[in-house]
């Protein structure tokens, strides 16, 4: 049982990932966007979703403080600041859209909206670093430090993550709106994108950390990453505009399967004491507790995905309105 709430909870994170990435990417391509019109017109692309988009973030989050209530808590002592930007990054990126329309001094929402991106993309990417580095965890339950985040290839997993992201935002401005300069972002960011995750899985190869369990499912995912960008870019150029979108959308839920595959069964290694590291059995909470969350909470799922389809099956279309 803990292990199908676990592969839930890495859907719920991963489908976020793919959704809330493209809407944090727009965000960060407002400052390269020509004048109010422009940036409104890219906002009034996402403006349908995004509220959808974010909702995953929720659902992962419910479902990480009621199934894995461990896990939950000592990654907070183990990457707070990390958690604490994330939160305040999608609280001020959440405020800034839906205020923006509403205020006469635009430009110090769009800078509210651009940083709030640029905070989210790097947190969540910190936080794949800090999953994969392992902490310091001692058998008291307790977390010393934050050394992780003194950790280079840390930040640049982070990095990769932004790269990702931005590409995944171009594309789907691309897809929506048809603009050429987007179309020769794609085309010219994927392939870095790609390349810095490469880096990045060279990188964790050489740092070797304990935690990895599986380095060769992650190493295949990894590659499946770098192989969406390189395809993203090739249909960018030849105006493939949807499918463009979907192989960044799939690079940017890629990070989260790969992550958890490198590490299964461990969900937080210890770096200090082996015998202190979490397990995703040792994380989730009580099988009566998994059960009641199976009668409550997993009917509600479908509805979820059926809810986002239909929404983006009904806003399909090029946008060309304002907001």
């Amino acid at each position: 049982m803990s292990t199908v709430w676990y592969c839930i909870l890495g859907a719920l994170f991963a489908t976020y990932f793919a959704l809330g990435g493209l809407d944090q990417g727009v965000a960060m391509l407002l400052p390269v966007l020509r004048g109010d019109g422009e940036r409104r017109a890219a906002l009034n692309a996402i403006g349908p979703m995004f509220l959808g988009n974010e909702v995953w973030i929720v659902g992962a989050a419910g479902v990480l403080i009621a199934a894995f209530p461990r896990l939950e808590g000592e990654l907070f002592g183990a990457a707070y600041p990390v958690l604490v930007a994330a939160v305040l990054g999608l609280l001020a990126l959440n405020a800034g859209v839906q205020l923006r329309s509403r205020g006469r001094r635009r430009g110090g929402f769009d800078a509210l909206i651009a940083a709030s991106g640029v905070t989210l993309a790097t947190a969540w990417g910190l936080l794949f670093g800090v999953l994969l580095h392992g902490v310091a965890l001692t058998a008291d339950v307790h977390v010393h430090g934050l050394a992780p985040l003194a950790a280079p290839e840390v930040w640049f997993t982070a990095l990769a993550n932004v790269l990702l992201v931005l590409a995944n935002g171009a594309a789907y401005l691309l897809w929506k709106r048809r603009d050429e300069r987007m179309r020769r972002l794609v085309a010219r960011l994927a392939p870095i994108a790609g390349g810095v995750c490469a880096l990045a899985i060279g990188g964790w190869y050489l740092a070797a950390p304990a935690g990895i369990r599986n380095p060769v499912a992650g190493t295949v995912l990894g590659g499946a990453i770098v192989a969406a960008t390189l395809a993203a870019a090739a249909l960018a150029r030849r105006g493939a505009a949807g499918r463009a979108f979907g192989f960044t959308a799939v690079a940017c839920a890629l990070p989260v399967v790969a992550a958890a595959s490198a590490l299964f069964p461990t969900v937080l290694a210890s770096t200090v004491d082996p015998g202190a590291t979490v397990t995703v059995d040792a994380a989730a909470a009580g099988r009566d507790t998994l059960r009641l969350l199976a009668l409550g909470a997993a009917p509600l799922l479908p509805v979820l995905v059926a809810v986002q389809a239909a929404c983006w099956w009904l806003f399909r279309r090029r946008t060309s309105l304002y907001w």
